[in-house]
């Protein structure tokens, strides 16, 4: 049996990748790495937290 994930870092990751891909799969104007205004928002925080959790990592 697998650890529960404990690291409040990657759980803020996985929140906004969750997000991300939601609207990304319900969006039509997201697709092709084109966000739309309500996508851009949900993007860039998948992409600040992914940052944030690498940087977190090295």
């Amino acid at each position: 049996m697998t650890k529960p994930v404990s690291d409040p870092q990657f759980i803020t990751y996985m929140a906004a990748f969750q997000a991300a891909t939601e609207h990304t799969a319900t969006c039509e104007s997201c697709q092709d790495e084109q966000p739309c205004p309500v996508g851009d928002p949900i993007h860039r925080v998948f992409l600040a937290e992914k940052a944030a959790w690498e940087g977190e990592q090295r």
